[in-house]
């Protein structure tokens, strides 16, 4: 996928905020690097456990009136002076609003903790949750309290306003309120009473202040599955507040495909399509429209025709 292609729909998905994808895309960048070094520092950490402790809580980060902003809480861990690293088995870290609030939790198989940079890695399953009734589970997972971010490598599962989004890896930005995701990327819902799934190769979500989804923008060998119809495009954004998606073609020629698997079986092409999840309006820019013979019903005139 080029990356002109993501900063273009990102830029489209923000052209009434002041949102700097470029930024974005490089701090994404920059937050892997930091991913890598706490991966090693948790291997590294396992080949140094002698001394665990059972059932621990260790305050990481607290507000100048002394109350927890950031803990930690184990079945097992220990603690290296020298490094400043927490590492744990049964971990569950709690990020607290002022007032004792939980604001963000992360349930973790196992993981290693940077009380400098309050960050860690999770080498096996970890389970988030954010307020807005978010939450992401996946394996191999870097989060960072600071940035209200975190980044699994694998086996990504969201879930957030009744939407379930599945993919190979996914980053969620709960200060900005954007997610990416990448490979296999699967989101499922329902408007009203018509189920619908949009299947990419990429795609970038964002949330509202709530964190309600509220975009998506699907890139890659789009296909997307409403009721009776069906799809393919390049590019699709679906918009949550009027249950709209819109279709886009590359561009180079190939356009945007819709078929109506019902009795009329119709398709249409267009370099953007646009239809209502919920309704039966379609809306075409440049559109060629394919019908089944079958089910044409024409008057009969004198000749027998």
């Amino acid at each position: 996928m080029r990356l002109s292609i993501e900063i273009l729909c990102l830029m489209a998905a923000f052209t009434a905020q002041a949102f700097d994808s470029a930024e974005w895309l490089g701090q994404r960048k920059l937050l892997g690097y930091e991913a890598a070094r706490l991966s090693k520092a948790y291997a590294k950490c396992c080949r140094s456990v002698s001394e665990a402790a059972e059932s621990i809580e260790i305050p990481v980060e607290a507000y100048p009136d002394g109350s927890v902003k950031l803990g930690l809480a184990a079945k097992r861990a220990q603690i290296f002076i020298n490094t400043g690293m927490v590492w744990g088995e049964g971990v569950t870290i709690r990020q607290m609003k002022r007032g004792g609030e939980l604001e963000a939790k992360i349930d973790a198989d196992n993981c290693v903790v940077d009380r400098e940079t309050r960050s860690g890695w999770v080498d096996g399953h970890a389970h988030a949750e954010f307020g807005g009734d978010v939450s992401l589970d996946g394996d191999k997972v870097y989060f960072s309290a600071y940035e209200e971010y975190l980044a699994i490598y694998t086996n990504t599962v969201l879930k957030a306003d009744g939407k379930e989004l599945r993919s190979v890896r996914a980053d969620y930005d709960n200060q900005n309120g954007v997610a990416m995701f990448d490979g296999a990327v699967e989101l499922t819902g329902a408007e009203g009473k018509v189920d619908y799934a949009i299947n990419a190769s990429q795609a970038f979500v964002f949330l509202s202040g709530t964190n309600e989804l509220r975009r998506v923008v699907a890139l890659g060998g789009v296909r997307i599955k409403s009721g009776d119809r069906s799809g393919a495009c390049d590019r699709a954004v679906y918009t949550r507040g009027d249950s709209k998606i819109v279709m886009y073609g590359d561009g180079d020629g190939r356009k945007a495909q819709l078929a109506d698997g019902s009795k009329r079986n119709n398709k249409i092409e267009g370099d953007r399509i646009t239809f209502w999840i919920d309704g039966e309006q379609v809306e075409v820019v440049d559109s060629a429209v394919t019908v089944d013979a079958k089910e044409m019903k024409l008057p009969i005139g004198a000749n027998g025709l």
